[in-house]
């Protein structure tokens, strides 16, 4: 019994230290991966050839059109002296409205090359904050630091969702919000292009399973990021509502919708515009956003 009991630890023991192995692999190649800011196709299609206070906002502009719900999940009107934590910058356009806001703003990147882009629009801006290089997985700050932590699309590259999640509530202050979002497991692009994996995750979930698909192919993953050259993230996961409320579980609550729809199969003979205004995001939409509240 005792060999048993001794074997057990010594798995669990090596099982831990290879999970944060490859964890480490991964923020290593995110750390270069992300360097090319997210969003850096767009702003070529746009004409942003510069970094300019111009050229900036023609990017913020398409961006917020693009994106319209962001309002509906990111209270900038409750930020005003609100000591916030931004968590993958890309471009830098949810950066600039914080601090815009009144935010006493933080920005954090695993990558240099967005955090140069937070700083440099602050600074030309004339606004207060700082952004600083550093991984949500360990990050360089005192825990009950922050009233609010944003974190929209970065948090299921991490490689280890639940510790970005777990660290998040770490440092939140008592009744601080995390305001994130993630890709979702059951939208209709999972269910087109990876029905088995899809149904494979919905059975295990039916038994119990809290968690994420885990790894999918290239052309899954290429659906949704992809470099100017074609390279795709290190790493991506897709979750359902069900499992992302587990993963919140330390928190007091949790509310999670589902947004986002892109003018493609089975969807390409309507515009964007129109698809928004129908139920189908908030029934298949491509992304999760949640707001959990310590």
């Amino acid at each position: 019994m005792k060999s048993a009991a001794h074997f057990v630890k010594v798995l669990i023991v090596f099982l831990v230290l290879k999970n944060n192995m490859q964890t480490t692999k991964i923020s290593e190649k995110n750390a270069v991966y992300w360097d090319e800011l997210c969003g850096s196709n767009i702003a070529k299609v746009l004409g942003v050839t510069d970094s300019s206070i111009a050229s900036l906002k023609k990017f913020d502009d398409w961006y917020f059109d693009y994106y319209p719900y962001l309002f509906d999940h990111i209270p900038f009107a409750e930020m005003p002296n609100k000591k916030v934590l931004d968590i993958g910058l890309g471009y830098g356009t949810v950066a600039q409205r914080l601090a815009e806001s009144g935010a006493l703003y933080t920005g954090l990147d695993i990558a240099q090359g967005p955090v140069s882009m937070v700083n440099h629009r602050l600074s030309q801006c004339h606004l207060a904050g700082n952004a600083v290089q550093g991984s949500i997985l360990s990050p360089p700050f005192d825990p009950g630091t922050f009233d609010y932590v944003t974190a929209i699309g970065c948090l299921h590259h991490t490689g280890n969702l639940q510790l970005a999640i777990d660290q998040c509530y770490r440092l939140l202050k008592p009744g601080g919000r995390l305001i994130f979002m993630v890709y979702y497991a059951y939208s209709y692009r999972r269910l087109l292009t990876s029905p088995i994996l899809t149904l494979n995750y919905s059975m295990k979930e039916c038994f119990g399973y809290h968690g994420v698909v885990g790894e999918s192919s290239k052309k899954q993953s290429a659906a949704y990021d992809a470099s100017a050259e074609g390279d795709l993230a290190p790493h991506t996961d897709w979750i359902s509502a069900r499992s992302l409320k587990h993963f919140c579980r330390a928190f007091s609550s949790v509310n999670a919708t589902t947004e986002n729809i892109a003018q493609e199969r089975p969807f390409q003979k309507r515009s964007r515009e129109d698809l928004l205004k129908t139920k189908w995001p908030s029934i298949v939409g491509l992304d999760i956003y949640a707001t959990a509240t310590k």
